[in-house]
């Protein structure tokens, strides 16, 4: 299995050619031109955000003169989207793994420096924030539970760092369990998926998000998408996220249970009576269940009356359960229906200690609100930023956490070479125009910068939202 980033495994898949032994299919009545999804798209992208992290990485083999391990920076792609109006993302956890550094860039190209929030402890999400100066488009969340093989998906993330991108497809199948499932189980999808995909909203019909694209399976060591694509079902997602939001950490119900579906063959053989259930595998030892005397080959039919349904649906009635409360399970054993209380406990591994979160704002070094420290332009600086000698700008040595600069994701050593269209010629011409602008009361400034990866132009709210 591979993540769709580039924290990821790998597991070697084959395929069977069995074209060559199937009779030629030929239409059973005409193909009639599937609907145009465009529109329903066109409301749903602006919600939708590409990650980019940065990991500090140690290489021994560039080590120094004092056997120091030289440090590289790693990048890293990935996906999110936006699910309360005050900037909050939901994203996959492993797309945040050891970051740094996270910019977010909105589906209008604005790049905004994120903080980690919070992230799950018993399954792979995470919140990140940003502060964008307005009210952002949200996603809104769907029942996954009422999905069934066949049903149409469209999945939005920034595959291979490529930005916005839409594709599409089914439901392959529902309840895959692999070793990183964590708590709950993933949905199939063929709808494509690849490297940065992760964390990305899995659409509905009706653009509502049914699934978090998290990982693919691939064939071999070739890394791209053969459309077997797993996402966590959105009902199971709605669960963490609540959690999360209340303080920070996903303490979720626990009885020290696994199951699986009964069968039509269990059932028969138990003479359990008609309706879906679970059957339990195994009891952890001095867990609440082995305390209540629940033992592996009991059938769950119910928790407090309300149905058990499938093991997915069972495993999320006791996650949402109040810790330290008291359930009633009705079991099936021995031919008889029996009814156990067992006592909710936190699931083992919420303990952790929290992420982390904004960094600490601190007193601004720069100017005003911007948070820049400005500096003239050397040859050094000019040679790392690949400028010509000729070319004039100020060098920016420094970005004020938690500054509206630091916000937009300016970063140090990079050079503002205009400010609302003029050429900056020196770092007073640009404190100047920076100066004019706030005394103009102008809502917004918009400046050009000169980074590695070349111009780009960015917009700085000069007015609190």
């Amino acid at each position: 299995m591979v993540c769709a980033s580039p924290r990821r495994r790998r597991a070697s898949c084959q395929v069977l050619a069995l074209a060559a032994f199937l009779p030629a299919a030929s239409p059973a009545f005409p193909a009639e031109a599937a609907a145009s999804a465009a529109d329903l798209i066109a409301t749903l992208q602006p919600a939708v955000v590409s990650i980019e992290t940065t990991k500090n990485t140690a290489d021994t083999r560039g080590s120094n003169i004092a056997a120091q391990p030289s440090v590289t920076e790693q990048k890293a792609v990935g996906s999110g989207f936006f699910i309360d109006p005050t900037g909050v993302i939901l994203t996959n956890r492993h797309v945040l793994a050891d970051a740094t550094q996270i910019i977010v860039t909105l589906n209008d190209t604005t790049r905004l420096r994120a903080s980690l929030l919070a992230s799950s402890a018993h399954s792979d999400l995470a919140l990140l924030k940003v502060r964008a100066g307005r009210p952002v488009p949200t996603l809104r969340f769907g029942d996954s539970d009422h999905l069934r093989p066949g049903d149409p998906v469209f999945v939005v993330g920034n595959p291979l760092g490529f930005g916005s991108t839409v594709t599409s497809g089914i439901v392959s199948a529902l309840d895959r369990v692999t070793p990183e499932s964590g708590f709950g189980a993933f949905f199939q999808i063929d709808a494509a998926l690849n490297k940065g995909n992760s964390g990305g909203p899995v659409f509905d019909q009706e653009g509502e998000v049914v699934g978090i694209s998290t990982a693919f399976l691939t064939a071999g060591n070739e890394g791209g998408s053969v459309g077997l694509g797993l996402a966590i079902p959105s009902d199971d997602a709605r669960i963490i996220v609540r959690r999360l939001g209340t303080d920070g950490r996903d303490a979720l119900g626990w009885i020290g249970i696994q199951v699986q579906p009964v069968t039509a063959e269990i059932a028969s053989a138990l003479g359990v009576p008609a309706g879906p259930a679970s059957i339990i595998e195994r009891v952890d030892t001095d867990s609440p269940a082995a305390r209540a005397g629940l033992n592996p080959g009991d059938i769950v039919l119910k928790i407090d009356d309300a149905a058990a349904m499938s093991p997915q649906r069972l495993n999320r009635q006791l996650a949402e359960a109040r810790i330290g409360s008291v359930v009633r399970l009705a079991i099936w054993r021995d031919g008889t229906e029996q009814a156990l209380p067992v006592a909710i406990e936190e699931a083992p591994g919420g303990n952790a200690a929290p992420a982390p979160v904004a960094p600490p704002v601190e007193p601004s070094s720069g100017h005003g609100i911007l948070g820049l420290r400005l500096a003239p332009l050397t040859r050094d600086a000019r040679a790392r930023l690949g400028m010509a000698e000729q070319e004039q700008g100020a060098l920016i040595e420094a970005v004020s956490t938690g500054s509206v600069a630091w916000d937009h994701a300016v970063t140090a050593a990079s050079a503002i070479v205009r400010v609302d269209g003029a050429a900056v010629t020196s770092p007073a011409d640009a404190l100047r125009r920076i100066e004019d602008a706030v005394r103009r009361d102008r809502a917004n400034l918009l400046l050009q910068l000169r980074d590695r990866q070349g111009l780009r132009w960015t917009v700085l709210p000069l007015k609190p939202a």
